[in-house]
């Protein structure tokens, strides 16, 4: 008996260690001989340590308050963009409790946002879009507070946080 539960407790192990790769992670896996991606991440100790230093400013103090990675990544060859999305898209799609929160398509512009949420609070946000100004892939995880993420977006610097802006304004 003790064998079977070793076993059962492996498998299920296995399977809470694959399901926890998000999806810059597969993106960067998949990708991982290319040399045409910028890839920043901002880390938990980066984001305390901003937290602690933007004692003027508790605005945005409160849009990162929660946050525990901020991952962007980003193409620097326009050919690709539209490969890059697709390819993007198809990984989050594929993720364990990630679900679309809006979309946009228009001409030349592909946005989607997508939000993994646990105990109805949102953990993870994943912003994609093809636009003229390039590919991003931005990963937002952590407790997030969209309210004000939305209402702060601009303080964090991340010009595509600005469409979900525009998403609110219109619901």
């Amino acid at each position: 008996m003790t064998g079977k539960y070793k076993l059962i407790g492996i498998i299920i192990w296995m399977n809470l260690s694959v399901s926890a790769q998000d999806v810059i992670t597969s993106f960067l896996d998949k990708h991982s001989k290319d040399d045409n991606l910028e890839v920043v991440s901002i880390g938990k100790k980066m984001i305390e340590t901003l937290y602690d230093l933007i004692s003027d400013n508790p605005d945005l103090k409160e849009a990162i308050k929660g946050l525990e990675t901020i991952r962007i990544i980003s193409s620097k060859d326009r050919d690709l963009d539209k490969e890059y999305y697709d390819s993007a898209q198809e990984l989050a799609s594929k993720s364990k409790g990630m679900e679309e929160y809006f979309s946009i398509s228009k001409e030349n512009k592909e946005i989607k946002v997508m939000i993994r949420k646990s105990k109805e609070l949102i953990k993870e946000l994943i912003l994609l879009s093809e636009q003229p100004e390039g590919f991003n892939l931005i990963s937002i995880r952590g407790t997030i507070d969209l309210d004000v993420l939305l209402k702060y977006s601009k303080g964090l610097n991340i010009k595509e946080l600005d469409h979900l802006r525009s998403v609110e304004n219109n619901q």
